[in-house]
């Protein structure tokens, strides 16, 4: 059962930042949701899966994982939940659907960096690519599930404030936060830019060499993958800052470290309600493409 502790008396700073998350997340659910349903019907109605569809199943996957449980964030911004097995279970949902994300998109943006790159092999793998890329993302929740059990001790009742609330001086061990930061966050940021800049590049090259609607396509395609590429850096570099600083800091900085990791949770899981609306109209131009160059 889940119980609540609504008389707790807030600070001015607290009380502020209740209202922020009343504001804040209640259109996020809205949208959110409404955003991912339509998704999930686009995708039933597909008759022919490629790999890149596979792949933005489940970021979609990760991100309706983040909407569904999101009301208890909800409720806990009016109310809040007393720590309990529950929250360990919300807290280890919110990281997972959080680092699914970011491996998918890392995945997709390797697997769209070697189709530019490498057209050959590309083909070469043709019929092979929609196993490959169920293998990794069968992968990519096993690893996240494997980290949660081994790290699980991290969000244990007894190291919470509130139930999405760490207790500051209970810091996050140290091979946690080292594993977060830099296989959660540092190594698929340097990749997604790496593979998308060079994307970019080859696309932008390739624009002499086509003319008419293929060229202006190519153009598109190039924006959307900037915006995504600034999308992921701006929403998951945040959390990750806020995680080191909950990590580093003592008891002076504690209201300045609740308040800045609370917000940047919030840019991430915005992020992960609406990240594959913009891969679904990637898709779409990709594969306007491909049909015209058959």
């Amino acid at each position: 059962l889940v119980e609540y502790n609504c008389s707790v008396v807030l600070n001015h700073t607290d009380a502020a930042f209740r209202l922020f998350e009343r504001a804040a997340y209640i259109p996020v659910f809205i949208v959110g949701l409404s955003f991912n349903i339509t998704a999930l019907c686009i995708f039933c109605r597909l008759k022919r899966w490629t790999d890149m569809h596979i792949y933005m199943f489940n970021l979609l996957a990760a991100d309706f994982l983040a909407i569904i449980f999101l009301p208890f964030r909800i409720l806990e911004a009016f109310c809040p939940i007393k720590p309990s097995e529950l929250c360990t279970f919300l807290l280890c949902t919110q990281y997972s659907n959080m680092y699914s994300s970011i491996f998918t998109i890392t995945a997709i943006s390797i697997h769209r960096f070697i189709a530019v790159r490498f057209p050959f092999l590309t083909k070469a793998l043709a019929s092979k690519s929609k196993m490959i890329a169920i293998s990794k993302c069968i992968f990519i929740w096993v690893i996240i599930a494997v980290i949660c059990v081994i790290n699980q001790e991290d969000l244990v009742k007894e190291k919470l404030e509130t139930c999405y609330d760490r207790i500051l001086a209970k810091k996050l061990q140290n091979h946690f936060i080292l594993l977060l930061e830099i296989l959660g966050y540092l190594i698929p940021v340097l990749v997604v830019i790496f593979c998308s800049t060079q994307t970019i590049y080859i696309l932008v090259r390739s624009l002499r060499n086509v003319q008419g609607r293929d060229r202006a396509e190519r153009k598109n395609i190039a924006a959307v993958i900037t915006a995504n590429m600034f999308t992921f850096i701006v929403c998951f570099t945040p959390v990750h800052i806020g995680l080191l600083l909950q990590f580093l800091s003592d008891d002076s900085g504690k209201d300045f470290v609740h308040v800045f990791l609370d917000v940047a949770e919030w840019i991430a899981i915005t992020n992960c309600c609406l990240d594959s609306i913009g891969y679904y109209f990637l898709l779409k131009r990709v594969n306007k493409i491909n049909k015209r160059s058959h």
